[in-house]
């Protein structure tokens, strides 16, 4: 039987559960690349990974890596992202990635089109799963009106004074402080601060949360412009909002430089160098990943409404991250389907495209069942 050879871009949080997931299958051979050569360490004596030292913020050591392997995919930062898929694109390799980048991804359809390339990226939790659900359900619906969804990863054990642990890339949890929130309302593209229109959500086997605005619409605007309204909200523990609004507001969030005693700092640095370590999860601590993802509108004139709602917590025995888990689960799983050409659609694809075909959400929701993520689906 021949191995089928993937290569997971980035051996953190996320990168390593992927990585794990893969291996687990007897026919693959996986490699994880990444710069810190304490992580390969952890990862090939823990694991037994395949491992390979490269700057992944290099496209030219990108595309050398990936060149002797069937699927690739990537974990790294949203600063790489959009870099990081052109390069796997002009290696000819199909990919799924998870990094929340900024720009847009779709710009690079036309390149993966004319390479024969299938991507499939915002490939995690939320974007990513949630995109899947909403691509499902407006598919069953016409017309469909409204789509909400609601999502964080907290620590189980509230501390003060941030209530809040960061579940992965530092940079990419300041973003949703700081990103401008792109919302539909009325049927039209609205942007909206973030951190803006906190309200209280009650949330079965959590309690009480807040949530509010942050930009993880992404592709969501653009694919499904017939839906008249559409926010994606994140969920704190309550109070967290008001603190990040006060970080923000004193310029701790910002990336221009400023002189201190004749040194040129960037604000940004130095909130992430004190506040991060206050929130990096201690060995064996406990999170959980909670989301809800509601689709409304009318099936053969009658309104009808889809709802999933997830609720995950970290896995003592694997001693895996509850937000690692539900981001790398829904990406390997999708990484497999792309080596045995289940999903062959030469483009960039955001799930919800891959939403719409007929047994992709079941079958991707069975999978994560067997991983042990339960989703209640409620219609």
């Amino acid at each position: 039987m021949r191995m089928t050879r993937a290569i997971v871009l980035g051996g953190g949080m996320v990168g390593s559960v992927i990585a794990r997931d893969l291996t687990a299958d007897p026919g693959w051979q996986v490699t994880v690349a990444d710069v810190r050569a304490p992580v390969l360490e952890r990862l090939k004596d823990r694991f037994g990974l395949g491992v390979v030292q490269a700057d992944l913020a290099d496209p030219t050591a990108v595309r050398r890596v990936v060149a002797g392997f069937d699927v690739v995919v990537g974990a790294l930062s949203s600063a790489l992202g959009l870099q990081t898929l052109r390069a796997v694109i002009e290696a000819g390799k199909p990919y799924c990635d998870i990094s929340f980048m900024a720009e847009d991804a779709s710009s690079l359809s036309p390149l993966a089109v004319e390479a024969g390339v299938t991507a499939v990226v915002d490939c995690g939790v939320a974007p990513g799963l949630s995109n899947l659900m909403v691509g499902f359900g407006a598919a069953q619906l016409d017309p469909c009106e409204r789509i909400e969804i609601y999502v964080g990863g907290l620590p189980v054990v509230r501390r003060w004074p941030y209530e809040y642990k960061a579940g992965f890339a530092p940079s990419d949890v300041i973003e949703e402080y700081t990103r401008p929130a792109r919302l539909v309302e009325h049927g039209r593209v609205v942007i909206k601060e973030a951190l803006s229109e906190p309200e209280l959500l009650e949330f079965p086997g959590v309690g009480t949360l807040e949530a509010f605005n942050t930009d993880g619409l992404r592709s969501l605007v653009h694919t499904l412009r017939g839906v008249p309204d559409m926010r994606e909200k994140t969920m704190r523990y309550p109070g967290h909002i008001e603190l990040m609004r006060v970080l923000r507001h004193t310029g701790l969030f910002a990336k221009e430089p400023i002189e201190v005693k004749g040194q040129k700092v960037r604000p940004l640095d130095v909130t992430a160098a004190l506040l991060f370590p206050k929130w990096t999860f201690d060995e064996s601590e406990a999170d959980l990943t909670v989301m809800r993802v509601v689709v409304e509108g009318k099936r053969e004139g009658v309104k009808a409404r889809f709802q999933w709602d997830l609720l995950d917590h970290y896995d003592p025995a694997s001693d895996t991250r509850s937000m690692s888990r539900t981001t790398g689960f829904p990406a390997a799983v999708m990484a497999r389907w792309l080596a045995a050409g289940k999903v062959r659609r030469p483009g960039v694809h955001p799930p919800e495209v891959l939403g719409s075909e007929p047994g992709l959400l079941d079958a991707m929701l069975h999978e994560l069942d067997r991983r042990g993520v339960k989703v209640v689906s409620r219609s």
